[in-house]
């Protein structure tokens, strides 16, 4: 017993034992740290010796001991103190590397050159497969300046090193605080090995087809001249960034000319990261989707070739995000490519894949931290303000999904990023909200997002129609209050000042459409009943003034110079279907029930010369239906000298109303268009057209020509186009409860935002 006793040694540091106070039993430990005497910071635990790099060897049978009779103790005692140094490390790491000046990926000035990766924490699997960067790792973190009112333990960084440890265990990393350095690319568009992990000898691939092996070499046969690549991106700039807020422009624009000038534009070469690229193919697919066409024929795209394009440069985007590994490799860039391809991929009818996509780009934000970008993070403003304005929009487009999906992937909660400022990109000082700025519509249109989670759980924990629709009236108020008294002063019908941005017209427009879609979705669950039940009265008439506000606002827009967007069409879809479904539960003489028709009718007549846009063909395949319907109804009414009793209901008010069946109309418009679909198989047959180059078979859920008619790929694969513009889906997803809920999902079939 005494020679045990002997042979223990004490844990705390030598420092500590002299002063007499607690120490953290770590090398260096934390008062170490705080007084800056880190590197003698010893203990007797580890013979006052201190490796040379936080990867050092474990103390071996070979190293000096002090006596013979406490070998084994000594051992397990070393074995303890280097296990806890080696914690102490990665906790410090985690600290340390966010307080570190010099950082490694380079200053705002330095866009789009090449440079190392930070050593950080989502680094570590590479640190350990590469002896060269094991050495300077301690040194680093032991020399790094410490900010003095930084130098308290973190305790969330405490709290989160047995999170952090774990996932480095699954290869998958876990940030404390955000930074870019887990992301450089951010402030560069260069990342050694952008295709991911390299393939050893022995795992190649045996078989390799002619699609794969020239994936890299058609992408590059898609982009255009430079000076067209140029002139895209500019519009985007001026015309569409307002709308999303995904990309900041001056950082974008000096990747751009370093991808020329150092690059020559190619993407196959050395250092250029393909999640970049397909950040690049998003801008460019958005620019020529949303263009007017005039503005198309400017830059020498034809119809027939834009159609083409769009089409093309959507499927490179998605084959450069996979090729660039975009799941394991994390990057703000994923992130941003995926949020601006949202105003191309529903037009294009990537509804379905572009849903997953953006559930992979909120996962990826929150790895890289963007749900909790403070002000007071120690960043530069240009990363900060990216990565808020990459997480305003995800948020947004999760929340609006809300009443198609019935639940959101982010969490309120658990999202505190601030949203981002109101400010000019050139100096980022923040402006009063009156202003507009390049981030002004994103952030109010935010604010609006916001009340869809919080309905979603005021029905989800309401268990009567009472309470439930107090709920909705709640909600109701609440938006009427943002769209009127908080609404910024730019997108009031205040005049338009001289120096105001070229799209605040065309943004009170999209608000004024935006808004009242909203209103209609605080009030969806209550729609249909609305036509029968008296007690939802208000609800009926909100959603009819709604929709008559959406399309006098998208009559408007369609007579203007400014760009397409899918909200317009997908919106004036859905009021145009409220207002049908209100001339069903209508007599003939009353006068709603012409009115309403007729803008029903005015709405096909604008979406007929939308043809390439998908959500415009499926709109007037269903409005045409609608309206079919509503006409048999009239002449079975007419040719009847009698009403029979199953023709209708009185409401208590004495109103008539249709016994729509929304299943059999579900049913029948599906099975007409699947007969369509097969008449135009055989067409195909009789006929092949020429095979367009292959990108990748895969990467399209839905390929549309301007007609609105489905082309396939080749192959002889089956293409999911077909389904998606014939409505082939299962009627799973159909609610037997909610007419209005139905036809909305048979018009925008899973497209949201």
């Amino acid at each position: 017993m005494a020679s045990s006793l002997t042979s223990r040694s004490r844990l705390a540091c030598v420092a500590c034992t002299r002063r007499k106070v607690k120490c953290s039993k770590t090398v260096p430990c934390t008062n170490c740290l705080r007084r800056g005497e880190e590197q003698s910071c010893t203990s007797d635990a580890v013979d006052n010796t201190r490796p040379a790099s936080p990867t050092s060897a474990r103390p071996s049978s070979a190293q000096p001991r002090r006596s013979a009779s406490s070998s084994s103790s000594r051992t397990s005692i070393e074995e303890i103190a280097y296990l806890r140094r080696k914690v102490s490390e990665l906790e410090n790491e985690a600290r340390v590397n966010s307080l570190s000046n010099p950082r490694n990926h380079g200053s705002p000035i330095e866009y789009g050159r090449p440079g190392p990766p930070t050593n950080t924490l989502s680094d570590f699997n590479a640190i350990q497969d590469d002896p060269r960067l094991r050495e300077p790792l301690l040194p680093q973190i032991v020399s790094t300046e410490i900010v003095p009112e930084r130098i308290e333990v973190d305790d969330r960084s405490m709290k989160d090193a047995a999170s952090i440890l774990e996932f480095l265990a699954w290869g998958r990393r876990k940030d404390p605080e955000y930074h870019p350095t887990v992301s450089p690319e951010a402030t560069a568009i260069f990342a050694p090995g952008s295709e991911g992990p390299r393939t050893h000898e022995g795992e190649k691939e045996t078989v390799l087809d002619f699609g794969e092996c020239s994936q890299l070499a058609v992408i590059q046969l898609l982009l255009p001249d430079s000076r067209v690549v140029w002139d895209l991106v500019q519009y985007h700039n001026e015309s569409l960034l307002w709308y999303h807020g995904s990309i900041f422009a001056p950082t974008f624009r000096t990747q751009l000319a370093a991808f020329y000038s150092e690059h020559n534009g190619l993407i196959e070469s050395e250092g250029v990261d393909l999640q970049w690229v397909a950040l690049l193919f998003s801008v460019l697919t958005a620019s020529l989707v949303c263009a007017p066409s005039r503005r198309a024929h400017a830059w020498g795209f034809r119809d027939s070739e834009r159609e083409t394009l769009s089409r093309r440069w959507f499927e490179a985007m998605v084959v450069c995000l996979n090729r660039a590994h975009y799941t394991t490799n994390l990057s703000i860039l994923s992130c941003q490519a995926i949020a601006t391809a949202t105003i191309s991929a529903h037009p294009l009818g990537h509804s379905n894949s572009q849903s997953i996509h953006l559930a992979a780009a909120v996962r990826i934000a929150q790895s890289l931290g963007l749900h909790r970008l403070k002000y007071d993070i120690a960043e530069s403003n240009v990363e900060k303000e990216t990565g808020r304005r990459v997480w305003c929009q995800l948020c947004s487009q999760d929340w609006f999904g809300i009443p198609f999906s019935e639940s959101y992937l982010i969490s309120p909660l658990y999202s505190t990023s601030e949203p981002p400022r109101n400010c000019h990109d050139h100096d980022l000082l923040p402006q009063p909200k009156d202003v507009p700025t390049i981030t002004s519509y994103s952030r109010f249109l935010l604010d609006i997002a916001k009340i869809m989670p919080q309905l979603q759980d005021g029905l989800m924990t309401n268990n009567t129609a009472y309470t439930r629709y107090k709920q909705v009236l709640i909600w109701d108020a609440r938006l009427r209050i943002l769209a009127t008294v908080e609404r910024p002063g730019f997108l009031t019908n205040t005049p338009i000042e001289a120096s105001w941005p070229i799209w605040v017209p065309w943004a009170r427009r999209t608000l004024a459409i935006s808004s009242s879609h909203k209103i209609i979705m605080i009030h969806r669950s209550f729609l249909s009943d609305s036509f029968t039940n008296p007690a939802f009265a208000f609800t009926r008439l909100t959603c009819i003034a709604a929709s008559k506000t959406i399309i006098k606002e998208y009559k408007a827009v369609s007579q203007e110079d400014g760009p397409v967007l899918w909200v317009h069409q997908a919106f004036s879809v859905a009021a145009s279907i409220i207002l049908l479904l209100d001339v069903l539960h209508r007599t003939p003489g009353e006068a709603e029930h012409a009115e309403h028709r007729q803008l029903a009718e005015s709405v096909i007549g604008i979406l007929e010369s939308y043809g390439n846009s998908a959500i415009a063909a499926r709109g007037v395949k269903l409005l045409q239906a609608l309206i079919l319907e509503v006409s048999s109804a009239m002449s079975l009414r007419q040719n009847r000298k009698r009403p029979r009793e199953d023709d209708g209901v009185c409401t208590p008010s004495g109103k008539h109303t249709a016994n729509f069946d929304v299943h059999r109309f579900v049913k029948k418009f599906c099975e007409a268009n699947t007969a369509n679909q097969h008449r135009e198989q055989e067409n195909d047959r009789a006929s092949p057209r020429p095979r367009e180059p292959l990108v990748e078979a895969s990467v399209s859920d839905t390929t549309q020509t301007r007609h609105g008619e489905a082309r396939s790929h080749g192959l002889n694969m089956p293409d999911p186009s077909r389904a998606d513009a014939t409505f082939t889906f299962p009627f799973g997803g159909l609610d037997s409860g909610n007419n209005f809920e139905n036809l909305l999902y048979l018009a925008n079939y899973d497209c949201f935002n």
